[in-house]
């Protein structure tokens, strides 16, 4: 963290502390739980009792803390044991402190900050580690934005406290042109979008984080699909299938039961079978691979399949398309010998910038490598191999990429490629991991050239992870304005009258024979006519509403010059009937 960055979380920090005295000086009998700073701002936890706190007593509580920072302030700090510590929050009736209190060593010396007016009076103090700025004159432009419901420590079993948030910048210009940015990223907000464009739907009957894919919904997932799998598909991967379900047993024996056991959810059986929904792949494809003896000469063994895999978040933490019980997967797996994991991994690498560059969205690398935590499978040795070989291929490849300690999966290392949207928000969609763990735990062989039995190597690939934060993401991204290949409706027909309806089965009949093999094949174009007594401006209306990359209007005069008129989000033009097929190939 740069000087800068760490003088502005200061600020941030110091106006949770405002937020926390203007809060108690509006409403004395509330308990304060936590207020740290966080990226672009600040929050803090407070249980409020009675009182329902909403969106619209945030300009009154501001105000407060503006009023506060108008009458100036010092940030002083102490130190107190623990015993005294728990005094002070017994005293000051802050149940919530005094149990992070008791939390803390006994031996401990307990820091706390005050801001103490210029007069030397004490407005506020609280328990914390800081840092903060010195003063008042040095905290920026601020400003509350929303309330949040927040388990205390995050806790579904404990209170419910209101948290508030704020953002907060150096400078009134910062602060303008991130509430801007916030104002574009709610117009884009996939779940505002997924309604309008009818993409997907919910039913409480269904239940939270299953969404429910309409015609139009389930064509843009499959377009996608079929585009992350066609880079696997020339390269020699071959489709397998799955069940939903399996035995414990093959859970237990892959390391995930251990290491995870959240992650299962069981399934009743009367066979007295312990079953489960299955949360990964990897192992039911490992066990395609053990089916029958391998040679050398096979390998590199190559599966694909997108298929669903089922984990239990709270419901939370569910939302939209972003976090979902069922996530469907773009899902492959490689078995392979150790000389082969550079091709291997140099063909995913090239598949996802290509991927990424045709989506119009820019790619950063993180290396995920484990910690000293024990969330792992596999020896140290086989983790340090697995690591090296995983730089090796990054600095191959001359990719900028940075180190992510902990973010390693449970098996092994990997490449987790961040794909930037049009706001510069970072996203972890793609993934190529290296595995030596499974193939070691499910004892998978191969014959070597010498006769030998050896042991393959197992890489993982997502190319665009789940489909569903897939779509999320480039819902936002496009702002709905998809790309012309993978819109679920392409062309929109809107007739001026009724006079032009053999001219428009005429638009029909090309339009039928239209199919796009770029960027996938066998791409059949997709359309509608609306020929309904709705005035022509109401039509363009609807079409601009849904968002149709292109509209063809027809009029009594395009019949007869053979000619349509063609709408573009960026551009009108005229374009004969005869050329037309060509110019929507073009798009």
């Amino acid at each position: 963290m740069s000087e800068k960055e760490t003088e502005v979380m200061k600020m941030r920090h110091t106006l949770s502390h405002v937020l926390a005295a203007a809060v108690m000086e509006m409403y004395p009998e509330a308990k304060l739980g936590i207020g740290p700073a966080i990226e672009d701002g600040f929050y803090y936890d407070i249980d409020f009792g009675k009182t329902k706190i909403t969106e619209t007593d945030l300009p009154k509580i501001e105000k407060k803390m503006r009023g506060i920072i108008q009458r100036g302030f010092k940030m002083e700090t102490l130190e107190r044991t623990r015993k005294e510590a728990i005094s002070w929050a017994a005293n000051a009736d802050q149940k919530y402190k005094v149990e992070l209190i008791e939390d803390l060593p006994a031996d401990e010396k307990i820091s706390f900050y005050s801001m103490v007016s210029n007069d030397g009076k004490m407005i506020f103090e609280d328990l914390c580690k800081g840092p903060h700025v010195a003063s008042s004159k040095e905290i920026g432009a601020f400003k509350l934005t929303k309330v949040a419901g927040a388990y205390w420590r995050g806790d579904e079993k404990r209170e419910m406290l209101t948290r508030i948030y704020g953002v907060a910048f150096e400078t009134e210009e910062e602060l303008k042109k991130y509430l801007e940015w916030q104002e574009e990223a709610k117009a884009r907000d996939h779940r505002k979008l997924g309604q309008q464009l009818e993409l997907y739907c919910s039913s409480p009957l269904v239940g939270s984080g299953l969404p429910l894919f309409t015609p139009r919904g389930t064509i843009l997932r499959d377009m996608l699909n079929r585009f992350a799998q066609s880079y696997r598909e020339d390269r020699g991967y071959q489709k397998v299938c799955i069940p939903h379900i399996a035995l414990i047993d093959l859970y237990k024996t892959s390391g995930h039961y251990e290491k995870f056991p959240e992650l299962l959810k069981f399934v009743s059986s009367e066979s007295g079978d312990e079953l489960a929904l299955k949360p990964v792949n990897c192992p039911h494809h490992a066990q395609i691979f053990a089916s029958q003896p391998r040679s050398y000469k096979e390998l590199p063994v190559k599966y694909l399949e997108t298929t669903m895999v089922y984990r239990d978040e709270r419901k939370g933490e569910l939302g939209g398309l972003s976090r979902v019980r069922a996530i469907t997967q773009d899902d492959s797996h490689v078995f392979c010998t150790e000389d082969q994991i550079g091709d291997i991994f140099g063909e995913l690498i090239e598949s996802a910038k290509d991927l990424y560059a045709k989506v119009d969205m820019k790619l950063k690398l993180r290396l995920s490598f484990r910690d000293d935590g024990d969330g792992y499978i596999g020896s140290k040795e086989m983790w340090k191999k697995a690591e090296t070989a995983i730089q090796k291929m990054a600095d191959k490849y001359k990719m900028d990429y940075f180190v992510g300690l902990g973010e390693a999966a449970m098996y092994g290392p990997k490449m987790d490629f961040m794909a930037v949207d049009a706001l510069g928000r970072e996203w972890q969609l793609a993934t190529v991991q290296l595995d030596y763990a499974q193939p070691e735990r499910f004892g998978l062989e191969y014959i070597a050239e010498d006769g030998s039995k050896k042991r393959p190597v197992m890489i993982h690939c997502a190319l665009i992870g789940s489909i569903e934060r897939f779509m999320s993401v480039f819902i936002e991204h496009t702002a709905g304005w998809f790309p012309f290949w993978c819109a679920p409706e392409q062309v929109r027909i809107l007739t001026v009258n009724d006079k032009v309806a053999d001219y428009v089965k005429e638009i029909a009949k090309v339009l039928s024979g239209v199919t796009l093999d770029e960027p996938i094949k066998r791409n059949d174009l997709r359309f509608e006519i609306d020929d309904s007594a709705d005035s022509l401006g109401k039509k363009i209306r609807r079409a601009t509403e849904m968002k149709i990359p292109c509209v063809l209007i027809v009029g009594p005069k395009d019949a007869e010059a053979k000619t349509v008129s063609v709408r573009l989000r960026d551009r009108e033009e005229t374009v004969k009937l005869a050329k037309l097929a060509d110019f929507l190939e073009e798009l």
